[in-house]
């Protein structure tokens, strides 16, 4: 079996780069650990098979470097340093200057301490430490967000907001460019430079090169005090006693809830660096209306950036008053472009309840996207999607969206039971049931994929799903397209 699957050109200045597919059944960035370990005579024989490709396969074009790929992980390159000839005896090691080593995964990420684990690993590449920008903002208690159109990415944390577009070497540091080292795309995964993100949300960076172990400091934790949770504790009553707020104890312990046990070890951080309101005694909020469908006095559109914490400092209200008017938890995000609510509630109502059916129904309620559908089917939720018209099912994840919900087949089964329902794939929607925590709820599905995906299931893009009053994320969409759905939302409620 051939050692390189594929091969791809790309001209450059008088003659042509080279990249060479690695034919592997491991797991690329498996294989590019192992990859990195190869040495002497395994080396020696990699040169020589290189050479023999060009040989066999390029006598009479000029290759000026080759590089070696295991699926879109970078393993090595070369620069030929003299022409390869069909029919020349020739030393591979003559021809070939090797340039740059593979991915480096031989290294550890702590935060305060507590060593990471993450769900795409980490890596050295030109001699920078580089992880999953989500995976390190929830590592810290930070805010990821990303903008689809401008393909543009930031991390907010500590009043610092870092943004940039993927693949760039530039980025702005609140609203300042600055030089970073070059941001990598994985499978669609953000690798951000780990020291240069870190130290620009006040972060102190070190490297233990006797356990390959990158150390990262909150250089404000030194200053605390520190408190042993015994039982009956709750965040709220310990920042009354310590005349901290909430949010504070949240951000030096890197919580996202408010679940907490009998003899965890909390940072409580000093007064003085507190900026968030502590809670007053026998403060009370008002509770939610049963069914409410006005706006409050105060609203605010979510801007690219912008996190709970930013949102409540602008206002000057509480973080907590900002996730509970708009019905969110707090470890979820806001969308660019959304509507929330800042001096009270947002409308909602209730027309389904949770649990009040047993199985999926080929017809459902009609719920107002806006009003309920959108608190009820939220980002990273898995659900059954049921065909109104077959009565197939398949399971599906909401990745985002906020004028409808935007969505991926969970598998490649559930992407070919999807595909079946619409022949090919084309915009034309389907009436469909959501099934989700005992709901059945009418909505529509378009069969196109678009835009990101988030899932290796077989099919590139994200499809739209809409609920009755559903619009389009765009200005530009076709009012046909948004009725079409309207109609489809209609006839899933039997209507």
């Amino acid at each position: 079996m051939d050692l390189f699957r594929s091969y791809q050109l790309v001209e450059s200045q008088d003659g042509y780069d080279l990249i060479l597919y690695i034919d592997t059944n491991m797991n690329d960035v498996e294989f590019a650990d192992e990859f990195g370990k190869i040495d002497g005579d395994n080396k020696k024989r990699l040169n020589e098979n290189i050479i023999d490709y060009i040989k066999d396969k390029f006598p009479d074009i000029k290759i000026n470097m080759v590089k070696i790929m295991a699926g879109t992980v970078l393993l090595s390159s070369f620069i030929l340093t003299a022409p390869i000839k069909a029919h020349a005896a020739q030393n591979p090691a003559s021809s070939l200057t090797y340039t740059q080593s593979a991915y480096n995964y031989n290294v550890k990420v702590a935060v305060n301490g507590n060593l990471q684990s993450f769900s795409a690993r980490p890596f050295i590449y030109n001699n920078t430490t580089y992880v999953p920008l989500y995976d390190l903002g929830k590592a810290i208690g930070g805010s990821v967000w990303w903008n689809n159109t401008s393909n543009t990415v930031g991390i907010n944390k500590n009043n610092n907001m870092i943004a940039f577009i993927r693949g760039s070497s530039l980025a702005r540091v609140n609203g300042v460019q600055m030089k970073m080292p070059v941001s990598i795309v994985i499978d669609d995964v953000t690798f951000a430079p780990l020291r240069f993100i870190a130290e620009n949300l006040g972060y102190k960076v070190e490297l233990d090169t006797t356990t390959q172990t990158v150390h990262i400091t909150n250089q404000a934790i030194k200053k605390h005090n520190t408190y042993t949770v015994v039982p009956g504790d709750s965040l709220w009553l310990i920042s009354r006693k310590f005349g901290v707020s909430i949010d504070s104890i949240r951000n030096a312990n890197n919580i996202s809830g408010d679940i907490i046990y009998p003899g965890q070890s909390l940072i409580i951080p000093d007064k003085a660096a507190d900026t968030a309101p502590a809670p007053s005694p026998g403060q009370t909020q008002p509770p939610a209306p049963n069914d409410n469908t006005k706006w409050p006095n105060i609203t605010y559109i979510v801007q690219p950036g912008d996190t709970a914490t930013s949102i409540a400092k602008k206002f000057g209200v509480s973080v907590q008053d900002v996730l509970k008017y708009n019905y969110m938890e707090p470890d979820e995000w806001f969308n660019a472009g959304d509507k929330i609510a800042i001096s009270g509630y947002a409308p909602r109502v209730t027309t389904v309840r949770q649990g009040e059916n047993s199985a999926p129904a080929r017809h459902g309620t009609a719920v107002d996207w806006n009003l309920e559908g959108q608190y009820l089917v939220k980002r990273g939720d898995v659900f059954t999607i049921v065909d109104v018209d077959t009565g197939k099912q398949f399971k599906a994840k909401m990745i985002g969206g906020y004028n409808h919900a935007d969505i991926e087949p969970l598998t490649t089964t559930d992407t070919n039971i999807m595909k079946s329902l619409f022949g090919e794939w084309k915009w034309s929607p389907r009436a469909v049931v959501i099934y989700h925590n005992g709901m059945n709820i009418a909505a529509s599905l378009s069969g196109m994929p678009h835009g990101v995906d988030t899932i290796e299931n077989g099919v590139n893009g994200h499809f739209d799903l809409y609920m009755k009053n559903s619009t389009s994320h765009s200005t530009s969409t076709s009012k046909v397209y948004i009725q079409e759905h309207q109609n489809m939302v209609m006839k899933a409620s039997g209507k």
